[in-house]
């Protein structure tokens, strides 16, 4: 099922977000328009992908405010900390794009419970976004320096919204309900009662409870109350804390950091001047091994199947896993996906039953394990094993070390 953000919250996002665009009407009519054709200019933008629409949105002073702070920032953060980051941000990008045939042959995504067509689909959209970020104006204090919230907008901010798109549209979404692109469309605005500079309007969109929003006139441009309410506040303690950024604070992190990032580039110039995918990957792997078993633990947790795989026993149904239930099994032994395959098949039949079950491989250097939920009585169910021989059971770890038959 698609995960959409609300409609409502993309609507009034910009009262908690100070760097945000749209598209539709140019910055001199904006305020001509009333409080419904103000919201809708925004809603058009943002569903064309033109996101200066929601910079257009802003009054004049709030756009100001928010090129201010970044200009500031740009004054007190030291060079070679803050342009070493995006620099290392860029190689890794490059890395992205040029080595994704040899990233997605890598044995620990191989051998993740995500099938490896859905990570090759969303791997482009995805590397775009890094891409737009590390090489947009946010890369270098000099360009920081001149930012300009719309001119970042209607060009990295449209690269972003682009991309966002398209990793939605991949997503499964549940039947007959209506896109993120199509609520946009189909959302009505209508005024409900209007007076000087206040009026109240409602809003519609398909599957969202209908919504009424105080609106207020602020230097000619129609914004929630909300956000003119609590614009001044945040800009304070956004500036409160970059009064705070002082040489010294800015100083203190720059060691720790030059040296992070030292590292970091050294395992990339690896990667880089691999001369062979079996290279490339041995310095790879045990970078990703902690998210390789990262990420299928969160999927467990959560009780849903990964970038919308189809559901199955393998990935388990949608519930939570408890903890207390999971068992896991250890094999001293690298097996590959196809060798895992027969083990998942005996695993179901030895528990009571295989609808329910979550399970989960997933592989640790030169280890396979699995975890398995829900399983009440480990001792139990290590006797049920029968592609090997239960070596270990720990029922206090709720952990099984077995030796596969030969």
């Amino acid at each position: 099922m698609k995960k959409l953000i609300p409609l409502f919250a993309l609507l009034f996002i910009v009262g908690t977000l100070p760097l945000l665009s749209g598209c539709g009407k140019p910055a001199e009519t904006a305020q001509n328009l009333g409080p419904d054709e103000s919201i809708l200019a925004m809603l058009n933008g943002v569903n064309n992908q033109e996101m200066e629409a929601v910079w257009n949105f802003l009054p004049a002073s709030y756009q100001q405010d928010v090129n201010s702070i970044a200009h500031d920032f740009a004054s007190k953060m030291d060079p070679e900390m803050y342009n070493g980051t995006f620099e290392t941000g860029q190689r890794l990008a490059k890395i992205l794009k040029e080595k994704k045939e040899y990233i997605l042959k890598n044995q620990m995504l191989q051998n993740l419970p995500v099938p490896p067509e859905k990570v090759s689909e969303f791997w482009d959209p995805t590397t775009n976004i890094i891409s737009a970020l590390v090489n947009s104006d946010l890369s270098s204090l000099d360009k920081l320096k001149s930012f300009d919230g719309g001119k970042f907008l209607s060009t990295t901010g449209n690269q972003l919204a682009k991309n966002l798109v398209a990793i939605s549209d991949l997503i499964p979404q549940k039947d007959e309900e209506a896109s993120f692109s199509e609520k946009l469309k189909q959302t009505k605005v209508t005024v409900v009662t209007s007076e000087g500079d206040t009026a109240t309007i409602k809003i519609e969109a398909p599957g969202e409870e209908p919504k009424e929003e105080q609106m207020v006139k602020v230097e000619g441009k129609w914004i929630p109350k909300n956000l003119a309410d609590n614009w001044q506040t945040k800009m304070d303690d956004v500036r409160k804390q970059l009064a705070e950024l002082t040489p010294e604070k800015v100083t203190a992190q720059k060691e720790q950091t030059l040296a992070g990032l030292k590292q970091v580039n050294e395992t990339l110039a690896k990667l880089e001047s691999a001369k062979s995918e079996e290279e490339f990957n041995n310095t790879l792997s045990p970078i990703i091994a902690p998210v390789a078993m990262f990420a299928p633990m969160l999927m467990m947790q959560l009780g849903q199947p990964m970038m919308g795989g189809p559901a199955s026993p393998t990935l388990g149904e949608n519930k939570p896993a408890d903890p207390n239930e999971i068992v896991t099994i250890v094999i001293e032994q690298k097996l590959t996906s196809t060798e895992q395959d027969p083990i998942i098949e005996q695993i179901l039949l030895s528990v009571d039953d295989s609808d329910q079950v979550n399970i989960v491989p997933m592989a640790e250097g030169e280890t396979t394990i699995f975890k398995i939920s829900p399983v009440a009585d480990v001792e139990a169910f290590a006797k049920k094993i029968k592609f090997g021989k239960p070596a270990k059971v720990d029922a206090k770890k709720r952990s099984i070390t077995v030796e596969l038959d030969k």
